[in-house]
């Protein structure tokens, strides 16, 4: 069986897969990853496969929660039939590169792909499979706490969503939403223009998907653990 690992900003996503379906799944802050020891001795591991833009310190404890030879995977040039246009892949979040891998085994047409965690990454592959590259902004979390130790009097919780709100914190809320929603509609609308086509399908994936999607002009869909499909691709394929 085979060990996937997401290791995230603030957290870590998991899976095992035992070559035909997944079979357990978990996600924990990085406070919590030894407790994953005793999970995962549960499963018979043979191999383990990673992304990480997380601390050093973090993937080390995830080696040792987990005895079984572990391989890294980085962003590439290419993968499949996909062409990374990123000038440095090098220095590329692999977390990035594996959503794009994992939207183009769910859709062969043009999709923009947006992680929604403690940063929101948007990113336009094609349908000729030219990952074209894309944004890096603040989450959603990361917004409302920068605006709380930056000025004077916005350190509260955010509100509702409004269309025009008249509090602060409904305000806080319906800003932070709008930005984010805006970054993903004007990358949508780019791909667009650029392929001349109508405008792509977006997926969806993190832990504020779920709130994001209701706010989107459609076609939208969430895919739990999109960076795991992708780098299930990649783990397969050596």
């Amino acid at each position: 069986m085979r060990l996937l690992v997401d290791a995230g900003n603030s957290r870590v996503k998991w899976a095992v897969h035992d070559g035909r379906d997944w079979v357990a799944q978990g996600a924990v802050a990085h406070a919590d990853i030894a407790a994953l020891k005793p999970q995962w001795a549960a499963w018979p591991l043979t191999r383990a496969a990673g992304a990480s833009v997380a601390r050093p310190e973090v993937t080390a404890a995830l080696q040792a929660a987990a005895a079984c030879p572990w391989r890294w995977v980085r962003s590439a040039a290419e993968f499949g039939d996909v062409r990374n246009h990123y000038r440095n892949p090098a220095e590329q979040g692999a977390d990035r590169w594996l959503a794009v891998l994992g939207a183009r085994s769910l859709c062969r047409d043009d999709v923009v792909v947006a992680c929604a965690g403690t940063a929101l990454t948007v990113e336009a592959l094609t349908a000729e499979g030219d990952y074209l590259g894309g944004y890096i902004l603040p989450g959603r979390q990361l917004m409302l706490s920068s605006l709380a130790r930056g000025t004077a009097q916005l350190d509260r919780p955010a509100g509702q969503l409004e269309n025009f709100p008249q509090g602060t914190e409904a305000a806080l809320a319906s800003g932070v939403m709008a930005a984010q929603c805006g970054a993903i509609e004007n990358m949508r609308r780019q791909l667009a223009e650029r392929t001349g086509r109508a405008l792509p399908e977006v997926m969806l994936t993190g832990g504020d998907a779920a709130l994001l999607a209701p706010q989107l002009a459609a076609p939208a869909r969430i895919v739990d653990n999109l960076v795991l499909t992708g780098l299930l691709r990649v783990a397969e394929s050596t």
